[in-house]
């Protein structure tokens, strides 16, 4: 099982993967019907999904609310976004199928790097 420390540049490789298989670019609008099926929506939900679930392996209880939002912010900060609200943004906006949200957001991933 991967440390706390491990998985936020995971989870912001299975991110960037997923923006790379949709054919996002930083050079064309990314329309809400191409994210309505793509790849990184899935991915960013399934990743949502996977931090609300984690567990201390020691006790195994629930990790924090405070370790869910420092691993939000160290996926911000591997993604090279400005704050972590951002991050949160995202994958608020991603559970919750708003998809204009999510492309301004996707489109800010892809200008940071």
């Amino acid at each position: 099982m991967p440390t706390i420390n491990e998985l936020p540049k995971r989870y912001a490789r299975r991110i960037l993967d997923a923006i790379e298989r949709d054919g996002f670019s930083k050079y064309k609008k990314i329309t809400t019907s191409a994210l309505a099926s793509s790849v990184t929506i899935n991915e960013l939900k399934a990743i949502k999904q996977e931090i609300d679930g984690l567990y201390y392996s020691e006790t195994k209880e629930p990790i924090s609310e405070a370790d869910k939002l420092q691993l939000i912010t160290e996926i911000q900060r591997e993604l090279h976004l400005p704050s972590r609200k951002q991050m949160e943004m995202i994958f608020k906006s991603a559970s919750n199928d708003d998809l204009s949200d999510l492309a301004d957001e996707i489109e800010n991933i892809l200008k940071g790097q």
